[in-house]
């Protein structure tokens, strides 16, 4: 495997909506960990791994799907799976590739690169050894150039502009189970010789205690210097304050060439959905795909309609397709969490 010292290099992080060779994902395994959050204690397994397939299934209509799956678990992926969809066999302990796959690079050249940073299971939360395999498995299995990050880091924690802009959290990013040694400016300097970029947004909160505040429930680019960000106008909700505070930032922030961001607000759904816990839906967290949207909703007409058309403002030539996120959200995440893209490289 080609190696790489990624201070040295031209690489750096393309935005989602560039082109893509393919979407990674990770089937659930039968040693799912539903006992770990309020959220993940409410999975069940089979019902997931419907609400897993609906989503392999419907991206692999628009780019190619590779599903990474622990052998025992082959007979349930090859049921519920679409035959386009190409089945990788791996032993892994979980099903969120957007934090234990690779986060994948492109140089001025179109050369593929992959990173590979530190998996801790957000904290160590649970078993993770094998998921902390799974980005060196799939950058090999991709023929990329391979980067190690010696940080721990996960996918969902930030989301770049292709800019030079890199959205993120201090509530996950600077959480004493993440990188304690290391400073915020560390941290920064970090993630910018990783993905290259110059310009690192920081938000205050996520909305989810199992990631500790992943962006990626809470804010996206969806171009470059335009955010998107989770808003709630309700005073009475438990998470107005945090919301309101990290919209409060954004409206002050700038993208890498020194330009006020230009913001674009989706106010949350107030339904809940996780029994006894009150982490709120997150429409923020669909997936880009080659000339498709795929978005999770919620049984809320009225907000699953509002978010859907102001995601489709966002991108107007891509067929938006909205898919129950319920089962996903009940394991701990959104239709993002679960997928990973790979941007189309100079050998395809």
């Amino acid at each position: 495997m080609n190696m790489g010292n990624i201070e040295k290099t031209s690489f750096k992080m393309p935005p989602e909506w560039a082109d893509h060779s393919c979407c990674w994902m990770q089937w659930p395994t039968d040693n799912f960990p539903s006992d770990v959050t309020a959220s993940w204690s409410n999975f069940d397994i089979e019902k997931g791994r419907i609400s897993w397939a609906e989503v392999a299934n419907t991206i692999s209509q628009f780019e190619t799907l590779k599903m990474i799956v622990h052998p025992d678990n082959l007979g349930s992926a090859k049921k519920l799976l679409s035959p386009q969809v190409e089945i990788l066999s791996l032993p892994i302990n979980d099903a969120w590739a957007r934090d234990s796959g690779a986060i994948f690079l492109l140089d001025e050249e179109g050369e593929l690169g992959g990173v590979d940073s530190d998996f801790n299971c957000w904290g160590y939360q649970t078993d993770f050894e094998l998921d902390d395999k799974v980005a060196e498995f799939m950058i090999r299995a991709s023929n990329a150039r391979y980067f190690k990050n010696n940080m721990v880091l996960e996918g969902g924690s930030i989301h770049v502009d292709g800019e030079g802009s890199l959205l993120t959290t201090e509530q996950c990013l600077l959480h004493e189970n993440r990188n304690p040694e290391l400073s915020k400016i560390e941290i920064e300097e970090n993630l910018k010789k990783t993905f290259g970029v110059t310009n690192i947004i920081w938000l205050k909160y996520g909305t989810d205690e199992g990631t500790d505040g992943h962006v990626d429930n809470v804010a996206c680019f969806t171009s470059p210097g335009t955010v998107m960000a989770m808003t709630c106008n309700d005073k009475n909700d438990p998470y107005y304050d945090r919301l309101s505070e990290n919209l409060e930032i954004l409206k002050t922030a700038r993208d890498s060439s020194g330009n006020p961001l230009n913001v674009i607000e989706l106010e949350m759904s107030y339904k809940r959905i996780i029994p006894d816990d009150d982490e709120p839906c997150s429409y923020m967290n669909f997936y880009i795909a080659n000339d498709a949207i795929v978005l999770p909703v919620f049984n809320d007409k009225k907000a699953d309609n509002n978010a859907k058309n102001i995601i489709q403002t966002q991108f107007p030539s891509r067929k938006m397709i909205c898919l129950d996120g319920t089962q996903i959200l009940l394991g701990g995440g959104g239709v993002h969490c679960i997928t990973q893209q790979q941007p189309r490289s100079r050998n395809g």
